[in-house]
């Protein structure tokens, strides 16, 4: 199609396999392909000293995700808290791996600024959780830099542990040009999955200016094992093969040179859009995955995205939805109100940065993307005459749902229905959460049954043997 660009939003750049014939000879040559092996234990010592002034130790580990999972585990170890703090606007990692390692997420809202969690509303819920709060999970968003000496002086202050995540900023430099992260002695987890600039396939680091916990790690990653085949404490497989080592090796060879690229075309995106907003960065080279932007309010996004694409040019819209707008999240994590969350998921667009972009490619994208808000526009609704109604329910709780279910036995549901308005906060009646906000008591659970039982409205009645009424039947004199 005449017109059509090939400028994808993330072109994975890992090191060729098939250029390193030799090296992999070697590998097949030992015999050793896993289990911390000489590829492996290598590249971490190399990775200290190139990118953290050799200050500390890491751990290479199969994935980011499972470096979370190891560490959010460490630090609540000796604390009585049931939370971990993280903010909304991140990636779904960090939620699953503070419920994986037994904590539930508390979800506050972000700085309007640079995007990462609200300094006020962590020290609110500080204050006001205390002890429940075991661990601090913040986001170092989109390698903004953000400041890690807040966190030792929250952890001081309060007595909770902190656990950084830092997915996609292995190679970014902080405000002082050093390597992010270096000196902190908290848990830093980044990425090395084949989307990040530091482009391997799958893999991530756990680093830390404190070697004992990386040598705790190094424990917890091997089943626990303190002593030969032994475990002494809990522990899981998240060892790096010798052959992602490999990969890995080849890529911190070049991370310095990719990084810079990166940045360079980033520069050129603030030049050609002065009129959008961009993330605040705090750090001397940020080390960009994509260029993240907030659309003008009126632009319609879905048809940027569409009219972009059309033209060759990728683009999405990272994190939306953010944390407290996804399902599994919004019944298993406790959510605080997130309005800057929501305003900055609703308005991001994130445009093309990879490792074989040029100046010329960036002006492309900047050229396409005018064209696409300029005919693009929210359509807004036209106001309705206004409605008049019977009843106003506000709230689908039990109480609520008492008057639903009083109609429904006598038979009036529908009548009742016909003037009726529901104002609740989502599009659902209640969380329906066992043993949470729906069924609380055992005599919730019951009215529930009852109500269903013989009702008169076929689909109602139909409930009682639907999976989900036997579990609530489980609750009877139970809660």
């Amino acid at each position: 199609m005449p017109g059509m660009h090939n400028l994808p939003l993330i072109a994975t750049q890992p090191p060729r396999l098939s250029e390193m014939a030799d090296a992999l000879r070697a590998v097949e040559d030992r015999g050793i392909y896993s289990n911390g092996g000489p590829v492996v234990r290598r590249f971490e010592a190399n990775l200290v000293a190139q990118c953290f002034d050799g200050e500390g130790a890491c751990l290479a580990v199969a994935n980011a995700t499972l470096g979370l999972m190891l560490a959010i585990r460490h630090a609540r170890t000796g604390r009585g808290g049931k939370y971990a703090l993280m903010p909304s606007f991140t990636f779904a990692a960090a939620a699953h791996a503070a419920i994986w390692a037994g904590l539930t997420p508390l979800i506050c809202d972000v700085d309007p600024a640079d995007w990462t969690a609200s300094a006020a509303a962590e020290t609110a819920l500080l204050d006001r959780y205390g002890d429940q709060i075991a661990v601090l999970v913040p986001y170092d968003t989109f390698n903004t830099g953000m400041d890690l000496a807040r966190y030792d002086a929250l952890a001081a202050r309060y007595g909770v542990g902190v656990v950084v995540d830092a997915a996609a900023s292995l190679g970014g430099l902080d405000a002082q040009g050093r390597g992010y992260a270096t000196g902190t002695r908290h848990a830093t987890c980044f990425s090395m999955h084949a989307t990040k600039p530091f482009a391997v396939a799958e893999g991530g680091v756990i680093y830390s200016a404190d070697k004992d916990l990386i040598e705790r790690f190094r424990e917890m990653h091997n089943f626990g094992f303190g002593a030969p085949r032994m475990s002494t404490e809990l522990g899981m497989n998240a060892k790096l093969p010798e052959v992602i080592g490999l990969i890995a090796e080849a890529k911190l060879a070049e991370i310095d040179a990719v990084a810079t690229h990166r940045a360079a075309l980033a520069a050129n995106y603030r030049a050609a859009l002065p009129e959008l907003t961009f993330q605040n960065v705090h750090g001397q080279r940020q080390v960009s995955q994509f260029m993240p932007v907030l659309l003008p309010s009126h632009a319609d996004r879905d048809a940027v995205i569409a009219a972009l694409a059309a033209q060759g040019i990728g683009s999405g819209k990272y994190f939306s939805p953010h944390l407290a707008q996804q399902p599994y999240f919004q019944q298993h994590c406790v959510i605080e109100p997130t309005p800057v969350s929501d305003r900055i998921g609703a308005q991001m667009l994130s445009l093309p940065i990879t490792d074989v972009m040029t100046a010329a490619d960036v002006a492309t994208v900047c050229d396409a993307l005018h064209t696409a808000i300029a005919g693009s526009r929210v359509q807004v609704a036209v106001p309705h005459a206004p409605q008049r109604v019977r009843a106003v329910l506000i709230g689908g709780g039990p109480a609520g749902i008492a008057l639903l279910i009083s109609a429904s036995k006598k038979d009036n549901l529908r009548a009742f229905a016909a003037g009726l308005v529901v104002v609740e906060r989502s599009d659902r009646l209640g969380a329906g959460e066992l043993p949470g906000y729906g069924i609380t008591s055992d005599s919730t659970a019951e009215t529930f049954l009852s109500a269903v039982k013989d009702n008169p409205e076929p689909a109602l009645a139909a409930l009682i043997d639907h999976p989900g009424a036997r579990e609530v039947a489980r609750y009877i004199g139970q809660l």
